[in-house]
């Protein structure tokens, strides 16, 4: 498996608020919402490594790239690519016609590439990056929004890639203190979410743990829309000394997964009026950090977890859970390699 210390920058930000602007209230499970379906339907792209010979690094590891049909119910494996990234990343665009991935470059750092599924041939599409930690599809004629780190930087920036232009526009380019950690899209919208936080009041906070040898509590996490078309920006909600792990975006909601400490503490669930910014806690029967997406008809969400409260890798997979019956469906459950990531896409 490569090794890198830019890795160790991801990995342990990826484990890494509590009060919002508007007081939260408490709820078991949210209220079904009608939700704006896509014509063609919905679907997990999934990315999972495994080892070549299942046995040790000597053939290399591969990033098999998944997806499962929500209408059809179907699991496909679509492609095998070379994990060479520090963080392994893909994403299926149905849409494109086209896997995009992360990728080293000459040992160099990670670009952005892509796989045509019906040539199979591959293409670079970047060479200014250094690392890539998100990578979201938006509509067939718009950008890819990245969470990305620029080649000669170390501050993870929301990026909008012009697929036509092959053209890049880093969001706030010039400020080298906010990190960008959760991206996520809103079709209905056509809006863009991401969660920022202060990288010096994150250090600062970690100074206070340092030196009280108490645990360490996160910097205000905030969550802001941007237009996809315009580009126009406007704040969703500010938690105080709380982080955003991460979340997603539906009609007029935000899913959030938050934590009240850096490494610590079980993580908590809220949903997030997009208009109000209104907060709404809510219960859910699993423990799962990262990847949790509400279903488009808004009777459950799909996660990425297990179905324990105790063990969080026991049966570890991707799940689906119905609000009504409490029933917890799996999908794809990892056997002999890691399941790292997944995401809600419209065909």
């Amino acid at each position: 498996m490569k090794t890198s210390s830019y890795r160790f920058f991801i990995l342990s930000l990826l484990v890494p608020a509590l009060l919002s602007s508007c007081s939260p209230s408490e709820s078991s499970v949210p209220k079904n919402e009608k939700v704006a379906l896509a014509g063609k339907g919905q679907y997990l792209s999934m990315t999972y490594t495994e080892y070549v010979n299942g046995k040790n690094t000597d053939q290399g590891m591969v990033m098999r790239v998944m997806t499962y049909d929500l209408s059809s119910k179907k699991l496909t494996k679509l492609a095998d690519i070379p994990y060479t990234s520090q963080y392994p990343l893909s994403v299926v665009s149905f849409p494109d016609h086209k896997i995009y991935y992360s990728a080293d470059v000459g040992d160099k750092g990670d670009q952005l590439f892509s796989y045509d599924l019906n040539t199979k041939k591959t293409e670079q599409l970047t060479d200014n990056l250094f690392a890539i930690n998100r990578i979201v599809p938006t509509t067939p004629d718009g950008p890819l929004v990245l969470a990305a780190v620029k080649k000669g930087e170390h501050t993870l920036k929301t990026i909008f890639y012009n697929k036509s232009t092959r053209t890049m526009k880093f969001i706030h380019d010039e400020n080298q203190d906010n990190i960008t950690w959760s991206i996520a899209y809103n079709s209905a919208k056509n809006t863009i979410y991401n969660s920022q936080y202060s990288e010096r009041e994150r250090d600062k906070q970690g100074d206070i743990s340092d030196r009280t040898q108490t645990i360490m509590v996160p910097p205000d996490n905030k969550v802001t829309e941007i237009n996809n078309v315009t580009k126009q920006e406007r704040s969703i909600v500010t938690l105080k000394k709380e982080k955003i792990t991460s979340m997603s975006s539906s009609n007029d909601k935000l899913l959030l997964i938050t934590t009240r400490f850096i490494n610590h503490g079980n993580p908590e669930y809220s949903l997030i009026d997009i208009a109000t910014g209104k907060r709404t806690k809510i219960k859910l029967p699993f423990l799962s950090r990262q990847f949790v997406y509400m279903s488009p008809d808004g009777k459950g969400v799909y996660y990425l977890g297990s179905t324990s409260q105790k063990n969080q890798e026991e049966r570890r997979g991707v799940y689906y859970y119905d609000f009504t019956s409490k029933i917890q469906t799996p999908i794809f459950i990892q056997e002999n390699g890691f399941i790292n990531n997944f995401i809600l896409l419209n065909k």
